[in-house]
């Protein structure tokens, strides 16, 4: 048998020096760059020895520091609600049996109100001769995923108030009026009882009215539901323009502003342009109340708006849409011309208001 020579017996060795060397170093590398936490925690003291830059950074040491770090300082940092998990978490580590792993998930405070979601494995890392133990602990973050998984439920939320509002409240309304509308031109109903029929339409269609608006809030998940907030009108409008493609809504809308103010003079405009062309040759002194759609099949409301904003006189405008979207509304207010945001139908009691204040 032959025996290596001791030249290159020590070679060998070195080279396998080496390697575990490196081995080791990236290791330590791996370790140091790790974005969970990782620390040893030993029993018997109460404290955490070993553990990444990660963790020194949680509870505040330098990035090298090497001091121990008690539990009672990372229990600081707990939520109080999640406290009793180090209790029960203490229990089960007393008979955690090797290759074994326990988990639970922590709220640790990491700002001055603010907490994240640690997802904490437990195995034992060393155990002596005396039954005392060293555990290896790696602290997980969760904040994403605890995100995602209540955003998620939100969404199972809404979907489920949607369909409670569609069932029950919208249909429910809807049968309603169909039942009124069959019953309300009967030969077989007098005066009274058609008057109590269209008080229960009109509460309904409030009522649908009403639900479109939740529908809408429910959906737009960062908007707010608040109404387009008018800066109030003092002047005496001496006539009204209606700019709306739809010609039922503009001789409905004519009959009720003629209900308020019999003898305001009204001028309809199923066309932006043509409207547009009107003011510029017959405005003078800006004062005309101008109510303004805001879908049309070619140019919208808002190109109006562009339009006219380039006016040296201008009229006051009111936003006259089915439009219940928030983002309507908020650019509604980038014009200074515009004074109020309101849903179709036109009601008397608004018009009242602005016409007669």
């Amino acid at each position: 048998m032959r025996i290596p020579h001791k030249a290159q017996l020590m070679n060998a060795i070195n080279l396998e020096k080496n390697s575990l060397e490196e081995k080791a170093l990236l290791l330590e590398s791996v370790f140091k760059h790790l974005m969970d936490l990782v620390f040893v925690y030993d029993l018997a003291s109460g404290t955490i020895q070993m553990r990444n830059p990660a963790m020194n950074k949680l509870v505040g040491l330098p990035e090298n520091s090497t001091e121990d770090i008690g539990i009672e300082q990372v229990k600081g940092m707990i939520h109080a609600d999640d406290l009793s998990l180090i209790d029960d978490m203490e229990t089960k580590v007393n008979q955690l049996q090797e290759h074994e792993v326990a988990s639970m998930e922590l709220r640790v405070k990491t700002g001055s109100d603010t907490y994240t979601y640690y997802l904490v494995r437990i195995s034992i890392f060393k155990q002596v001769e005396n039954g005392a133990k060293q555990l290896l602990a790696m602290a997980q973050d969760m904040s994403e995923k605890r995100k995602y998984e209540l955003h998620k439920q939100r969404n199972i939320n809404t979907l489920r108030e949607l369909s409670f509002i569609t069932s029950h409240e919208l249909r429910h309304e809807y049968a309603k009026i169909q039942s009124i509308i069959q019953l309300v031109d009967n030969k077989f109903i007098d005066e009274n009882e058609r008057q109590v029929l269209l008080a229960e339409a009109k509460q309904s269609i409030q009522i649908i009215n009403s639900s479109i608006f939740k529908i809408n809030h429910k959906l737009s998940f960062n908007q707010n539901d608040s109404f387009f907030e008018s800066t109030g009108v003092l002047a005496k409008f001496k006539k009204v323009l209606l700019v709306d493609d739809d010609a039922l809504t503009n001789m409905l809308n004519k009959k009720i502003i003629q209900m308020v103010i019999k003898d305001m003079p009204i001028e309809i405009f199923t066309n932006p342009d043509d409207a547009i062309n009107y003011l510029r040759t017959s405005d003078h002194e800006g004062d005309y109340l101008i109510f303004l759609d805001i879908n049309f099949p070619e140019k919208n409301g808002w190109d109006f708006l562009n339009l006219y904003t380039k006016f040296d006189t201008k009229s006051k405008v009111i936003m006259l849409s089915s439009s219940i979207d928030n983002d309507d509304r908020n650019r509604a207010r980038s014009y200074d011309m515009v004074i109020d945001y309101i849903t179709k139908p036109l009601s008397v009691d608004f018009v009242e208001g602005i016409l007669k204040g």
